[in-house]
C-alpha cells in the first residue's frame, strides 16, 4: 500500500478502535443507588450513625449540622474554617469539621467538610418531606465520586469511587 492510501486506512482503524473499544466495556458499574421523594435526600452514615443528607447541586462544599456534633460524634476546629456569603449581604462562618467518617452505603466519602447551624434549612426541609437532614453534600464531593442525580426518576446513583477503588456493593433505599 502506498503512504497516501495508508493514512485514511490507519485513521479509520484508529477511529473504530476508539469508538468500539470504549463501547465494548459498557457502562460503568453502579456502586450505590438510592431513591427519594420531593428532594434528593438520601440516607448516609456519619460516624456509624444513620442520618439523612441533602445532595445540593447549588453548594460547592459539604456542611454538617454543628448542632448534631455530639449526636454524630464529630468535632470542629475553632481556628480553621472559612466564610461564605449567605442570603443578603452577610457572611457566614463555617468551622472545619474533623473526626468525620461519612459513608454512602459501604463506601467512605473523603473530602473537606465544614460545620454550621443548619436548623432553619433542616426544619424547612422536614416540614415539606418529613425527613430531618443533618448534612448537605456539595458538588465537589459528589463529583469526586461520580454521583448522578436523576430528577425525572427520583434516584441517585454513585457510579465511580474516588481514587479508582472498586467495589461491588449496591446500596438501594426505597423510601
Amino acid at each position: 500500500m502506498s503512504t497516501v492510501m495508508q493514512s485514511p486506512f490507519i485513521l479509520t482503524l484508529t477511529f473504530l478502535y476508539l469508538f468500539f473499544g470504549n463501547v465494548s466495556f459498557g457502562q460503568p458499574n453502579v456502586y450505590h443507588q438510592a431513591n427519594y421523594k420531593h428532594k434528593p435526600i438520601v440516607e448516609m452514615t456519619i460516624n456509624n450513625t444513620k442520618t439523612w443528607v441533602l445532595l445540593d447541586t447549588g453548594s460547592d462544599i459539604t456542611i454538617l449540622d454543628i448542632k448534631s456534633k455530639k449526636k454524630l460524634g464529630f468535632s470542629t476546629l475553632a481556628n480553621a474554617g472559612r466564610t461564605v456569603p449567605g442570603l443578603g449581604s452577610s457572611n457566614n462562618r463555617l468551622y472545619r469539621a474533623k473526626n468525620v467518617t461519612l459513608k454512602f452505603g459501604d463506601t467512605p466519602l473523603y473530602g473537606p467538610m465544614y460545620a454550621f447551624d443548619l436548623t432553619n434549612v433542616a426544619e424547612s426541609i422536614e416540614t415539606r418531606t418529613g425527613k430531618r437532614i443533618t448534612a448537605i453534600i456539595g458538588t465537589s464531593l459528589m463529583q469526586s465520586y461520580g454521583f448522578v442525580i436523576d430528577i425525572g426518576n427520583n434516584s441517585v446513583v454513585m457510579y465511580n469511587q474516588k481514587n479508582n477503588q472498586r467495589g461491588s456493593n449496591q446500596y438501594t433505599e426505597n423510601k
